[in-house]
């Protein structure tokens, strides 16, 4: 069950991901549109470990359906005044804070729920070192004893630059394997 529930969600992931730095207690100066640039042509490429296995990935927006920018990887994904999301559940929402908190029915038997872990500190990856990241922490239960928690390392101007997965089991973690990190990125309009 906790496998079934790994893969699809890492893959959702990729589409909408830390040496820890200092911790802001207050809102983030940026905005979520600030931490997701959304753009035809803007690529990201991660590499890492999924379920133990290696794994390199490249996502690149191609164009509009129904709203949202479409990437390669069927992921939908647009900013609104509330924050980023995608077309079932927000993936970072405002304000930008450690502490906030949101929840999504994202089936029938399940609700996701998410908090902003970190904001402020920087994140190292193959691709570069980012300032004034935001990590999102999304939690996801199998049943009462079993639950998925994912988070995502945002960096600002870039997206996400870090994906890391972990099993909770009777309140224990249990590594996945699941650890994705930006390697490069290329976007189509640079922020100014």
């Amino acid at each position: 069950m906790m496998r079934r529930l790994l893969v699809p969600l890492a893959a959702l992931a990729l589409t909408a991901a830390c040496a820890k730095g200092a911790t802001t207690a207050g809102p983030a100066k940026l905005r979520a549109v600030d931490y997701h640039p959304l753009a035809i042509g803007n690529q990201w490429t991660y590499a890492g470990r999924m379920l133990g296995q290696p794994v390199e990935k490249t996502i690149t927006i191609q164009g509009m359906k129904e709203g949202f920018f479409a990437d390669d990887a069927n992921g939908l994904l647009k900013v609104d005044v509330e924050g980023l999301r995608d077309e079932k559940r927000y993936l970072l929402r405002e304000p930008i804070m450690v502490g906030k908190t949101w929840s999504a029915v994202v089936s029938v038997a399940s609700t996701e729920r998410f908090e902003i872990a970190d904001v402020g500190f920087t994140a190292n990856t193959p691709a570069g070192s980012f300032h004034d990241c935001v990590l999102v922490r999304a939690t996801n239960r199998a049943d009462a004893e079993r639950s998925l928690r994912s988070e995502w390392t945002f960096a600002p101007n870039v997206g996400i630059v870090r994906i890391s997965i972990t099993a909770v089991v009777n309140g224990r973690e249990i590594p996945q394997g699941s650890l994705l990190e930006l390697t490069s990125y290329k976007l189509a309009v640079p922020k100014p």
